[in-house]
């Protein structure tokens, strides 16, 4: 009697199959989680952007101490992070870009930071104010 060594053509055929109908499953949802990690990186940017602005104003330090909007904040969180789609710088001051948050100046005191996904389109902005600026709002 003859012993079976192996496996046929067959099984091997519907093993590459089964492999082949799982990658398509998998692959499109491993590229996807991908960009939301980038997305939720983003977001904890504008959390600690928005966070960082607060307590300046809080604590009554200036933004910008030669006037000109967020700059010295720009450069104290690019210290600290970097753009998780490029690689680059993480805050700009002004309007934000393609992985970038932006931290714009506004004429009534307030402070807008947004942050972009990949393509430049906006995902969420704050906007922080002043403390006296916050309580006369609240009233």
């Amino acid at each position: 009697m003859k012993t079976r060594k192996g496996f046929t053509l067959l099984e091997l055929m519907i093993v590459v199959v089964i492999l082949g109908v799982l990658a398509l499953i998998a692959v499109p949802a491993l590229l996807n989680a991908v960009k939301q990690s980038r997305e939720s990186a983003v977001m904890g940017n504008v959390s600690a952007a928005s966070s960082t602005v607060s307590s300046r104003l809080a604590i009554g330090a200036a933004i910008d101490t030669a006037g000109g909007g967020a700059d010295d904040v720009v450069t104290l969180l690019n210290a600290s992070s970097e753009n998780p789609f490029t690689g680059a710088a993480a805050f700009v001051a002004g309007a934000c870009g393609a992985g970038e948050v932006g931290i714009l100046d506004n004429a009534d005191g307030s402070y807008a930071i947004s942050g972009c996904d990949g393509d430049g389109v906006e995902l969420t902005t704050k906007t922080i104010f002043a403390p006296e600026e916050a309580a006369a709002i609240n009233l």
